[in-house]
């Protein structure tokens, strides 16, 4: 390419003096290269790549004195004050070391999004993808924020499909897990060939063997991430970046995932990256760490040599999470109790010889349980025991809860009893990952989200209609003035750009601004960076909820708020049991 450039009558500048370009195309890709130094690949729609060939040839993602921004405008401000000084990712097979990372502190998505090319770099070549250039799908990013592929439903929906699923798509396996993972639930997919060997390994992996033939949408929390997982690695990526991967996984999959993200890196040679709060235990086969936070980086390097730097900045982090921890040991004494250890009198719920059932696969079989009026209760169970289909069914969003399975204030909810769904869901607060994915991510602020709670007749799961502020109640005003300093400084941030903190507060306050006499807690401070927060609401169930039945569900003791009865659900072997205690 040969250009002139007239800058005044006396002076032109050939532009060849400087530089010569080359650009080529193939069916997919375009490419510039400027004196065989560096070059641009792109295709459309996909992220633009920048490639160099510097020393850095080998390397995955370099980033050398860059600093980020979400547009090209002046005014909008780069993301991190501080430049990002140097870091360099490799694949196994190159640096060992430097192949698999953990991200962590307050900013850590942010950084991810950075590795993940979200944002423009400043100055442009400041960040380079020298091995990523013939794919885009080398680079996976999983952050769990959409459904990707999925069917975006609430649980009633779920329930409500079943048997149209059953006959229309699964009758071909069409949304299945294994198609899921695959790509074969795509009608759009070219990738028809499909190797079985490795899929048959990923499922392997990531237990998902025994559900492969499931529709996806039925899979529990933990499950379903698991299947993302084994899903982003059918195209065997160069990088795989996961934000909080064991989210949602009870200690048993958290391990076993663990140890497949190890597998697949080693067998496949990808490199993982991933984000984990401070709180969190950091792998063992994890060899470099960064830690970031709202200013930019603080430390970038290998394990071992920043591990002492590391613990200095972690430091009060860890203390104030050690000493919430321990507050929540010092009351995890479990003692069984019987299904009728409480009276008739005073009960809000009661489950008896409650059974649930689809087709042949046996749920729930003469389940038998009392909650009393104002008790603080928590499900635990392995992912699959069933605890979502049991909140589904309090909540009145799965069919069967209208089959006389259930009682509420001594009332058996039953077809033509005259209560309706949005009674009860007038009564009813809740948290919880289906919720969050139904959020309108990108139109309606913290506060817009919040007042939709004060909204009745409309569902939970309804976020389209506004609230009015001025029908707050009193009480209702004294839950925001726990966080009234959050309210301020976020309160007009639309969703998608809060912190997983904030959009995790912003989902409890809009369940207990309506004053519900039921108050559902599903993974509802899983994945809070900032614990003080999580802290803060904890203290205002335990001092202003003392009234408000609580069910909660998490794997993490510390994430809960303080519970005085426990319900255990089991599934030995597609054996479905149950065991109740108290907590002293």
């Amino acid at each position: 390419m040969t250009q002139s450039m007239s800058t005044s009558p006396d002076s032109v500048i050939n532009i060849t003096e400087i530089f010569t370009a080359t650009i080529s195309k193939n069916s997919q890709y375009f490419s510039i290269t400027f004196n065989n130094c560096f070059s641009f690949s792109f295709q459309f729609p996909d992220l633009l790549i920048m490639t160099g060939t510097s020393s850095m040839k080998n390397c995955l993602v370099a980033i050398k004195n860059a600093k980020f921004k979400k547009d090209t405008l002046l005014k909008t401000p780069f993301v991190y004050p501080d430049p990002i000084t140097e870091i360099e990712i490799y694949p196994p097979s190159v640096r060992a070391k430097q192949s698999t990372w953990a991200v962590t502190g307050s900013s850590k998505t942010t950084m991810l999004k950075i590795l993940a090319g979200e944002f423009i770099s400043y100055p442009p070549l400041s960040r380079t993808y020298p091995l990523i250039n013939d794919s885009p799908t080398q680079l996976q990013f999983l952050n769990f924020r959409d459904a990707s592929g999925l069917d975006k439903v609430h649980m009633s929906a779920r329930y409500e499909t079943y048997s149209y699923k059953g006959k229309l798509e699964m009758s071909d396996d069409v949304n299945s897990v294994y198609n899921y993972v695959t790509g074969l639930n795509n009608y759009n997919t070219k990738n028809k060939n499909i190797n079985t060997e490795f899929v048959d390994s990923l499922l392997k992996y990531f237990k998902l063997s025994h559900l492969q033939h499931k529709w996806i949408n039925s899979l529990s929390n933990g499950q379903l991430r698991r299947a993302r997982i084994a899903k982003s690695l059918m195209t065997k990526p160069k990088l795989l970046l996961i934000d909080d991967p064991f989210l949602g996984l009870d200690p048993i999959n958290t391990k076993s995932v663990s140890d497949a993200l190890q597998t697949v890196s080693q067998e496949l040679d990808i490199s993982m990256i991933l984000g984990l709060r401070v709180q969190d235990d950091i792998p063992e086969w994890i060899q470099s760490l960064c830690y970031v936070d709202e200013n930019g980086v603080r430390l970038a390097g290998d394990k071992q040599t920043v591990s002492t730097e590391y613990e200095n900045l972690t430091t009060s982090t860890e203390t104030s999470h050690k000493a919430h921890e321990s507050r929540h040991n010092k009351h995890t004494k479990l003692v069984p109790i019987p299904t009728d250890y409480f009276q008739k009198e005073g009960l809000h719920i009661e489950f008896h010889n409650a059974s649930v059932a689809y087709k042949k696969l046996v749920i729930f079989d003469n389940f038998n349980w009392r909650i009393p009026q104002g008790s603080k209760w928590r499900i635990l169970g392995d992912n699959g025991t069933g605890k979502t289909t049991l909140l589904s069914i309090i909540t009145a969003d799965h069919p069967q809860s209208w089959k006389s399975v259930i009682s509420v204030y001594g009332q058996l909810r039953k077809t033509g009893s005259g209560v309706t769904f949005f009674d009860i869901n007038n009564r009813i607060g809740i948290s919880s990952p289906e919720l969050h994915a139904l959020v309108p991510q990108h139109t309606k602020t913290m506060k817009e989200i919040i007042y939709n709670g004060l909204v009745k007749n409309v569902g939970n799961s309804n976020f389209l209609f506004k609230g009015d502020p001025k029908n707050i109640s009193e009480i209702g005003q004294k839950y925001l003035n726990y966080f009234q300093d959050r309210l301020d400084m976020y309160g007009d941030t639309v969703f998608n750009e809060l912190s997983m903190t904030d959009q995790k507060l912003t989902l409890f306050l809009r369940a207990i601004i309506k004053e519900p006499k039921l108050l559902i807690l599903d993974e509802a401070f899983s994945c809070m960076d900032d614990e003080n927060v999580m802290i803060r609401c904890h203290e205002l169930i335990e001092h202003e909820l003392q009234n408000t039945t609580v069910i909660s569900i998490g794997h993490l003791e510390w994430e809960l708020a303080k519970y005085d009865y426990m319900i255990k659900l089991i599934n030995d072997n597609d054996k479905r049991d149950y065991r109740t205690f108290k907590v002293e």
